[in-house]
């Protein structure tokens, strides 16, 4: 698993430059891109969100969420305090959806919804009533773009527990403040000094010196043992570097170094084409596929004859 901080470092070695130089902000933003385009590769929602909105009687467009990319499903609630939450059936047809509200009409359980534009869902038929709760939005969530590095801290953890309690100090002996409520998404905490090897979600944060990870700790009780908490991808880590090697293709292009630019961007489309047939479905089949490969190396690439003139 590789943080924001340490794919950043292991681009600035692959392209020979200082992890400080203004071309690493070319480089990062090409990072960020290349997590993007892992996102949509497979069509495989790693991130899947669900949000929900109380229904208003007489109202049929709702906001879309701002951190929304794709909808996956909408669902009703059919009254207030309801168990029974109907699936509601997609209209893709703007024409269709028009032809439906021709006549308007009010109901009591919606059965169809719509996209309009890329921020509102419409339901039909109107709602007749009010809902707390009453829309529910599962949906694949848009990307945030990396950019802060790695913290160092040290923190109490106890074996089976999910709190990770800080004991960073300042110069004065005053507690410093690790966690902020932004770690929440995609951040995870790690040992480095190696008595665990183990990477942890944070959950929840509590306050500054207290979070809670997604899974329980699993190594030894521990008082102010060395950690790192920084940004990660939210797709398999096996891939991580492949983001790297998508920002150095780029790199080597803009420099005109063409022979270095269709290496990396071989490495980077090989990983991608292995990404979308090991993870493109939700679920795992028992039979070996023929001729399946592990991800690809440079030594891949060489051994392979894959380089290509130009880029």
């Amino acid at each position: 698993m590789l943080t924001f901080t340490q794919r950043k470092q292991m681009a600035a070695k692959k392209c020979g430059i200082h992890y400080e130089e203004k071309e690493m902000d070319y480089i990062v933003a090409n990072i960020n891109n290349a997590d993007k385009l892992f996102q949509n590769a497979s069509r495989r929602p790693w991130t899947r969100k669900e949000k929900s909105a109380d229904l208003t009687s007489g109202k049929q467009y709702y906001q879309i969420a701002s951190d929304m990319y794709r909808v996956a499903e909408v669902r009703c609630r059919q009254s207030n305090g309801s168990n029974v939450i109907m699936p509601l059936t997609e209209v893709r047809s703007e024409h269709e959806w028009n032809k439906m509200n021709s006549y308007p009409h009010s109901g009591m359980f919606p059965t169809h919804f719509f996209i309009r534009g890329n921020d509102e869902i419409g339901i039909y038929p109107t709602p007749a009533e009010n809902i707390t709760d009453g829309l529910i939005v599962a949906y694949e969530p848009r990307i945030r773009d990396m950019g802060v590095e790695d913290i160092s801290f040290t923190a109490n953890v106890s074996q089976d527990s999910v709190t990770i309690e800080s004991t960073l100090r300042d110069d004065n002996n005053q507690l410093v403040d690790v966690f902020a409520p932004y770690m929440e998404e995609n951040w995870y905490a790690f040992r480095t000094d190696g008595k665990d090897g183990n990477y942890y979600k944070i959950q929840k944060v509590i306050d500054g010196q207290h979070a809670k990870l997604e899974n329980n700790y699993l190594g030894n009780d521990a008082t102010d043992a060395p950690f790192k908490i920084g940004q990660v991808p939210p797709y398999p880590e096996e891939f991580h570097e492949a983001a790297v090697n998508y920002a150095c293709f780029n790199f080597y292009a803009m420099r005109k170094d063409t022979d270095s630019a269709a290496m990396y961007r071989t490495l980077f489309e090989q990983a991608m084409e292995q990404y979308k047939t090991r993870y493109g479905n939700k679920t795992v089949s028992g039979v070996i596929t023929p001729g399946a490969k592990r991800m690809p190396t440079i030594g891949d690439v060489f051994a392979n004859s894959t380089l290509t003139e130009g880029v």
